[in-house]
């Protein structure tokens, strides 16, 4: 359905392509290309007085003033190209007739008037304020170029009439107001709690403004031509000021309210600008003589230098400001991460002959509710959090906020049974919900601790062990505390080396793939295969990849590991093609942070390419964590899916999906977990698994169940509606020859169940 917020900008596009048409057509017949141009501008000019005159008769009596003046501006400007038009289409004159020029200077006057009379309805807002001190710089500088290069070599054009000379003028002198006028509602705009539709307006002003001291240049200088930049601007500025009153909605004028410090905004810096302006234009002009560049630049010059005094003593005042947040966190108001470094520097050497605990505590889940339920419900965790910690310190207690969801509390003078009870009370304070707008959201933390002088002798080191038993606390279940101890150092050490021989897997062929049969429960046949990760390492064995997962994601090597095994499962399923088998489509599961690495999509149609495979039987298997950050990851999915990938859902179920973003996504697939799978013999899991199944029929999903172990799991999903399905009742995951062996046999007959795989 065509939308009528869309008309001004097809306008500006239909205007603009009359006017290049219409220029390149007659660009060799100078009075045609003219009459065509004063016909368009005559169109602008009117549809722009129809807009205005639509939302002067909307507006209540107290605002309408405003758009009458600019709608007697319009229709003057309208007049003018009315009578140019005529006159040209008459006589065959190009020249505008002074009568044209007379509205078109009577035109700007009914802007002008238009833009008082709105400083005036605001001008309490706008009295006594800081900002005016760059209007007037702008002015003093628009006034000095204007005057110099402009107004004073019009006064002097002998061959020019004084009419002509005195309406060119007139044009200069009202542009000066309407600049003067236009950022004084620029600044308006900027403290306004609401509309921005006089952007618009400003902007077609301004345009205006840049087009006449163009003419006026080109005319001094004796290159101005019919049919160039100018009165394509002109006619673009009447539009724009148009579309001031198609925009406006009629409703009243919204409360102003203060503005920030001038010297937080970003036009502080632009009298400098200026200055700098004025400097290149006097040393390029100078002439030895005093002119009106020169005074201009003396006068902002004196100006900015007053307002620089000021500035310092201003700076100096907030000082003591900046220190305090250099080390308070603003969110929470605890001491930050460098307050925190001083402070242990300082506490371990106070206290070099007795115990200093050290607390690191994490939130545990708060990212997910940070990103589901967004920063503002965030933030107000990390303030009640901040407060609940403050509840349960005491004297030789100082708690500090590193950063995100992460806080350290420094018990001085501690021992492990002082530590212990501290991170019980913190463990405590969290049994309550959050209550936070409509939402009773339960949080726990994760606590690590370090003793010194056992458990590091340094900041570093003590933070390092804490950290280390946080994250054991939380592969514990969360929701506890964890002293360093022995038995952690020989848990990092494994992690460390993990992730040092890690990095030389690949290299050294420790990576090999194993495939697991997808099959149809209703034909018994093959339909697809999942491609599934093994780590055979010469020293270890054979590595779980719930152990060596998490660790290339948190290194950042899940990249090139993910990228092996995506090249790897396309060459072979395409190699198996190559050999006549029947074309399956395979699976590949990919990290949350492969997929949402920029360069992901860009590895997928190399690695296709290379492998020559038709995308059509690559599967890409996504976890519902990807809706963390659904504009991206949509944008991702739908170049994927223009590829011809299939994506399905991974573990539906047990992560944090919405429905209604779900619906959006472009996914063909949605696999359930195997913890669903497992607990079907229950019978209040049973409708979990059948409203699943219903809502990807319903969204017209197909449906993958992995971890089918038994024929009652079988049946209920066969009851159910789920045709296909993966899991140890029909083969567990096989090495590439053995699942060779096995499309060979079961290829083109019923595939049989085969336990003993």
């Amino acid at each position: 359905m065509f939308k009528t917020s869309r008309i001004p900008i097809l306008t500006l596009i239909a205007i603009t392509f009359a006017y290049f048409m219409w220029t390149m057509t007659y660009n060799e017949e100078t009075w045609l290309k003219s009459a065509g141009i004063y016909g368009i501008q005559l169109f602008a000019a009117a549809i722009s007085f129809i807009w205005l005159f639509k939302a002067y008769n909307r507006q209540t009596d107290r605002y309408r003033n405003f758009w009458l003046l600019l709608s007697l501006g319009m229709l003057c400007s309208l007049s003018g190209s009315f009578i140019s038009l005529l006159i040209q289409v008459s006589q065959k004159v190009i020249a505008p007739p002074a009568l044209a020029s007379f509205f078109w200077v009577l035109s700007y006057l009914f802007l002008l008037a238009a833009l008082v009379y709105k400083a005036k309805e605001i001008g309490a807002v706008f009295s006594n304020k800081t900002y005016l001190f760059n209007i007037v710089i702008y002015m003093i500088t628009a006034i000095g170029i204007s005057y110099y290069f402009l107004i004073g070599p019009l006064l002097f054009i002998p061959e020019t009439s004084s009419l002509i000379s005195i309406f060119a003028i007139g044009y200069q002198v009202a542009d000066l107001g309407i600049l003067f006028f236009s950022i004084m509602l620029y600044y308006h705009i900027q403290f306004q709690n609401g509309k921005r539709v006089l952007l618009f307006l400003i902007a077609g002003l301004i345009l205006q403004l840049i087009a006449d001291s163009l003419l006026a240049y080109l005319s001094i200088t004796g290159k101005f031509q019919t049919g160039n930049a100018v009165e394509f601007m002109w006619i673009v500025a009447l539009l724009l000021i148009g579309f001031t009153g198609f925009y406006e909605d009629g409703g009243e004028t919204v409360e102003y309210k203060k503005s920030d410090s001038l010297f937080k905004k970003k036009e502080y810096f632009l009298p400098y600008a200026s200055i700098i302006v004025l400097i290149i234009l006097v040393f390029y002009s100078y002439q030895w003589n005093f002119n009106a560049l020169s005074i201009s630049l003396l006068t902002t010059f004196l100006m900015v230098l007053g307002r620089q005094l000021i500035i310092i003593i201003k700076n100096n005042e907030l000082m003591d400001e900046l220190k305090h947040l250099a080390y308070h966190d603003p969110l929470t108001g605890l001491a930050n991460r460098f307050s925190f470094i001083e402070d242990i520097q300082m506490t371990l050497k106070q206290n070099a002959h007795t115990r200093v605990a050290l607390l690191l505590i994490d939130l545990d889940r708060f990212k997910v509710v940070n990103d589901t339920l967004g920063h503002h419900i965030g933030d107000f965790i990390l303030v009640e959090t901040a407060a609940r910690l403050r509840q349960v310190a005491n004297a030789n207690s100082h708690i500090y906020r590193l950063g995100g969801d992460e806080f350290v509390v420094i018990l001085a003078e501690a021992s492990e049974a002082s530590a212990a009870e501290s991170a019980k009370m913190i463990l405590d304070s969290f049994q309550k919900s959050f209550s936070v707008m409509a939402y009773e959201i339960d949080l726990t933390p994760s606590i690590g601790i370090s003793l010194f002088p056992e458990h590091g002798t340094t900041k570093e080191d003590l933070l390092k062990n804490a950290d280390a038993a946080m994250y054991l606390s939380k592969e514990r279940g969360k929701n506890e505390f964890t002293f360093y101890n022995a038995e952690l150092n020989s848990y990092m050490k494994r992690k460390m080396e993990m992730e040092n021989h890690l990095k030389k897997a690949i290299d050294k062929n420790q990576f090999s793939l194993v495939y697991q049969p997808k099959v149809n429960f209703l034909t018994n046949k093959i339909v697809g295969m999942e491609a599934l990760l093994r780590w055979e390492h010469p020293e270890y064995g054979l590595v779980s990849p719930a152990e060596f997962i998490p660790i290339a994601e948190e290194t950042g090597q899940i990249e090139a590991i993910g990228k092996w095994v995506l090249e790897t499962a396309c060459k072979q399923n395409k190699s198996w093609q190559n050999q006549g088998f029947p074309p399956l489509s395979v699976s590949v599961n990919v990290s949350v942070l492969q997929f949402q690495n920029g360069k992901f999509l860009k590895t997928v149609k190399s690695v296709l390419e290379e492998s020559k495979l038709d995308a059509q039987f690559l599967e890409l298997e996504i976890t519902e964590s990807i809706m963390q950050n659904i504009r991206e990851s949509k944008d991702i999915l739908t170049h994927l899916k223009a590829l011809g990938v299939k994506i399905s859902i991974d573990d539906f179920g047990t992560g944090y999906s919405s429905l209604h973003i779900l619906s959006k996504l472009p996914i063909d697939t949605i696999k359930i977990d195997k913890s669903f799978i497992d607990e079907l013999d229950q019978l209040d899991r049973s409708p979990i698994i059948k409203a699943i199944i219903d809502l990807s029929l319903n969204l017209n999903l197909s449906i993958v169940a992995e971890g089918i172990e038994t024929e009652n799991q079988l049946a209920f999903l066969q009851e159910s509606g789920c045709m296909i399905g993966q899991g140890y009742l029909f083969s567990k995951p096989l090495k590439t020859n053995e699942f060779e062996q096995l499309i060979k046999i079961n290829g083109l007959k019923s595939f049989e169940k085969q336990h003993s795989l």
